[in-house]
């Protein structure tokens, strides 16, 4: 009986791995899993088959049989003997509540499942839950807080080293800024994500990072630029038929066909995006159709079907507003939505906190630059201070900076101290006589060239390093214009 459990949880795992791939052929074959599961009472292996199910409802767009099925798991939970898949389970109710434009019930399973990721330390899921909070507040005209909590998103996919997550994170605040109208910052947010992906296979995020990007540049009045990106995002788009940014690609290219006042060709490429939006939007994408359909017709002077366009853009802005109000009359009354964004805030804030100070507080040798300045200032009215050496540790790449940081800190200990000069350079106040400054220094040089950046998907530049006693410290280019001659007194 063991083995035959063990080998639906294996074949279960599996099926997981691939279910992007092959979702229809995963979910027949997760539907057999389960049909064994129940033949051998296996209650574990059914939640699990049955989670599986009702992901792959999700990616096939299936979403109120695969909330149906969620629904069913989370009851059947309660008899499993931990919690390990709840988090997992709040994250696909969540899904399929978006999926289905019931924004305030996807923020209440989004809470939950943070809350619980949190608790459990499911690192993905609490990275997820972000992701769905950010993604939240955007659907609801809060484009601050959604930049504010995908940006921690990123962060805390950073912390975690999940780098297909903080590439998710950052196109997704790309494009809270393109709705924030902040197109210049558009362009280094998807960089990163780009570099993120270097070795990834999901092609709808690399599609959508040259969407978006095109779309800054058209922002930016940069059209030949624009028309380059949205153009690659559309043909990768119709060539491994992205269903959703097949549609969004589209529009995109309609808003730079306008610009260029191609009004014929903009008004094709919009009501092929309609054409595909129907087959899965709830109103997000066909509201920006018909809002740009009755611009065009606005500037060709055609106000009748101006009005016309504009009035169905309404049409659909009312549809989503009255799907949010009905969630809410479930909420019994309006205070209590008031009191889901308060919870869902205090969460966002204490995981912010925990990035900013948490992580910090255990490097005991990692101090403010302020401070460490003040500790050099005492270390040097004491003429006793011949065995105190600083190391440089530079990279031209920033966001590698707290990983330099951690790796210097392991090299620390009582009587050194570590900060950060700038978002390429760090520097260790290290209590060593001068051989054995060269010899940290040596050892960290040796470190960073054989240190596997490429895992992190990292630039793997080696970090420029060098040694100099302390009383050399007002030649370093930086400290120097930190008015470090007044620490001599």
């Amino acid at each position: 009986m063991k083995q035959s459990k063990d080998k639906v949880i294996s074949q279960l795992k599996a099926l997981e791995l691939i279910i992007e791939d092959d979702t229809e052929k995963v979910k027949q074959d997760a539907e057999q899993l389960l049909l064994l599961s129940e033949t051998i009472h296996f209650k574990y292996g059914i939640a699990y088959s049955k989670l599986i199910i009702s992901t792959a409802q999700w990616h096939l767009m299936q979403y109120n049989a695969g909330f149906k099925v969620a629904k069913e798991l989370l009851q059947l939970h309660q008899e499993l003997e931990n919690d390990d898949l709840l988090p997992t389970i709040l994250h696909t109710l969540a899904l399929h509540s978006w999926g289905q434009a019931k924004l305030f019930s996807a923020q209440q399973f989004w809470i939950r499942a943070l809350e619980q990721a949190s608790l459990l330390g499911d690192n993905e899921i609490e990275i997820e839950s972000l992701i769905g909070l950010g993604n939240i507040w955007r659907m609801t005209n809060r484009l601050k807080d959604a930049d504010s909590t995908h940006s921690i998103a990123a962060q805390r996919a950073n912390y975690y080293r999940i780098p297909h997550l903080e590439a998710k994170a950052y196109i997704l605040q790309s494009w809270d800024n393109y709705l924030l109208h902040d197109f210049q910052k558009m362009l280094p947010i998807l960089l990163k994500a780009e570099q993120l992906l270097t070795h990834n296979t999901n092609l709808t995020w690399k599609a959508e990072i040259y969407d978006f990007r095109g779309l800054a540049f058209l922002g930016l009045n940069d059209l030949n630029s624009a028309q380059q990106c949205c153009s690659f995002a559309h043909q990768l788009s119709l060539q491994h038929n992205l269903i959703w940014m097949k549609a969004h690609s589209a529009i995109s290219l309609a808003r730079i066909a306008s610009a260029q006042s191609h009004f014929d060709h903009a008004y094709d490429l919009l009501t092929e995006a309609e054409v595909i939006a129907q087959q899965f939007d709830k109103g997000e994408l066909r509201s920006q159709i018909c809002l740009e359909q009755s611009r065009i017709a606005e500037l060709t002077k055609d106000y009748e079907h101006a009005l016309y366009s504009y009035k169905r853009y309404r049409q659909y802005e009312i549809t989503l507003l009255q799907e949010q109000s009905n969630c809410l009359g479930k909420d019994k009354t309006s205070s209590s939505k008031e009191q889901l964004d308060m919870r869902s805030k205090k969460l966002i804030n204490r995981i912010k906190v925990q990035l900013e100070f948490n992580s910090i507080s255990s490097l005991t040798y990692l101090l403010p630059l302020d401070k460490w300045q003040r500790n050099i200032k005492s270390i040097l009215s004491n003429t006793l201070n011949d065995d105190y050496h600083l190391i440089t540790i530079v990279d031209p790449s920033e966001d590698k900076i707290n990983n330099l940081i951690l790796l210097g800190h392991h090299y620390c200990k009582h009587g050194d101290s570590i900060t950060r000069l700038s978002n390429t350079e760090i520097v260790l106040l290290i209590n060593e006589n001068k051989k054995r400054a060269k010899d940290i220094a040596h050892s960290l040089s040796s470190l960073f060239a054989s240190y596997p950046w490429y895992r992190y998907s990292l630039n793997s530049s080696v970090p420029t390093i060098h040694d100099f006693s302390l009383h050399e410290i007002s030649t370093h280019p930086i400290l120097s214009h930190m008015h470090i001659e007044d620490l001599y007194g």
